[in-house]
């Protein structure tokens, strides 16, 4: 996003003196990050000349400040009706309806920047915006030029590495990841996934790495989870609970890792007091859509256990603790939060060669006789252990567990 341009409006413009002073007052404003002020001056000169581009395009620069992101691709568009060969206006146009969620337009935007000004901040905000709209193909193409420009492209590196260890292209990733390293030693997702593709990995990876890796995910989690990949954690889940203890109401509930709520939205029935806990804001903003939680919370799980005065009869954990390696400090800290006999249900994902595996989607699978001392360790029960196929991973179920444990007073 560029700075407001200064300059003098041209045309035939009414009573001109006082217009030409009121663009001034508009981008002396602007400059001073005063958006609001901004746009109601451009506004009054738009009033008069609604086709003055160069105002128009200021606008809609201070529009996006202001993250009114549909009004500043209004603004844009109707610069690029006036003038269609400013490279600059449609990649503003781009930042702006990727902004409101239209990544086709957004695509279309920056492939006409693209072509009027071949530049490198173009080319990887097209790439990120094929890879958010599902053209992996073209993403992956968009990234590979823009490497051979420029090497060194730290986010293109990381971007590229993460499209092809999706893709299965293990042997590249792991080379794009190094090269990340490289440029950046303690970049704490390319660290952890290298670990991964090496099976190397024994720690639990950095609250960065993981807040990232979710806000990324937020926009299409659900329907990727549930449509492409067949999850039914939190049915099942439920269904633990629901079959030790028909009908049973709980007083407070946490929900650690609770994402966009599709565990909460079940458990909502059975508790007087929901509260969610997560590392995304983007995935709690989609999860307070839902209108299901007393109390949302963004911060690491363990953090916020260990403040809590509250202590909580029913904890649920769906697909959290494959994001963590040693599983000890999580038992402990609800434990702490825990009132008597309270019930903790979660998942795992399921591996039987050591107490816990990395695999190479960078999720960690634990053994269910490590989840058993645990409990012992922190003083309670199983109450109920399932083998589960919780969800795909490409055209093969993934195997899992899901554990209802009682924490005894």
């Amino acid at each position: 996003m560029l700075p407001a341009q200064a300059g003098s409006l041209t045309g035939e413009v009414i009573v001109p003196d006082k217009l030409q002073e009121v663009y001034r007052e508009a981008v002396k404003a602007h400059e001073e990050d005063d958006y609001g002020k901004a746009v109601e001056l451009y506004s009054q000169i738009l009033a008069v000349h609604p086709d003055a581009d160069l105002v128009l395009y200021n606008k809609g620069l201070a529009l996006y400040q202001l993250e009114r992101f549909s009004e500043a691709a209004a603004a844009f568009t109707k610069v690029t009706e006036v003038s269609d060969a400013d490279a600059d206006t449609w990649y503003n146009l781009g930042l702006a309806l990727k902004g409101c969620g239209v990544l086709d337009g957004a695509c279309h935007a920056y492939e006409r920047a693209l072509a009027l000004q071949p530049d490198e901040d173009i080319l990887f905000n097209l790439a990120n915006c094929y890879q958010e709209y599902g053209a992996i193909d073209k993403a992956t193409s968009c990234y590979a030029e823009l490497l051979k420009i420029n090497p060194d492209h730290l986010s293109a590196n990381n971007n590229f590495a993460f499209l092809c260890h999706k893709q299965g292209k293990n042997k590249h990733a792991k080379a794009l990841y190094s090269q990340v390293l490289a440029l950046e030693p303690d970049h704490p997702g390319a660290a952890h996934m290298l670990a991964a593709l090496n099976g190397t990995g024994n720690d639990t990876p950095s609250p960065e790495y993981i807040r990232n890796l979710f806000d990324q995910y937020s926009t299409d989690f659900e329907e990727s989870l549930i449509e492409k990949l067949g999850y039914r954690v939190p049915e099942l889940m439920f269904a633990a609970l629901n079959g030790a203890l028909p009908d049973k109401t709980f007083v407070s509930t946490l929900d650690l890792g609770c994402g966009t709520g599709l565990a909460g939205t079940l458990f909502r029935q059975s508790t007087q007091e929901l509260t969610g806990v997560d590392l995304s804001s983007k995935m709690l903003a989609v999860a307070a859509e839902k209108k299901v939680y007393d109390q949302l919370e963004t911060a690491d799980v363990l953090q916020f256990l260990d403040s809590q005065d509250t202590l909580f009869d029913l904890f649920i954990a769906a697909d959290l603790l494959m994001y963590m390696a040693d599983l000890e400090p999580l038992f402990s800290t609800v434990k702490k939060a825990a009132s008597t006999d309270a019930l903790f249900v979660f998942s795992t994902e399921r591996t039987i060669q050591k107490r816990w595996q990395i695999q190479p989607t960078g999720r960690f699978a634990h053994n269910p006789e490590y989840i058993s001392v645990l409990v012992d360790q922190v003083g309670g029960r199983i109450v109920s252990f399932s083998e589960e196929r919780i969800r795909k991973e490409g055209d093969l179920w993934l195997t899992g567990n899901i554990f209802l444990v009682q924490l005894y007073g």
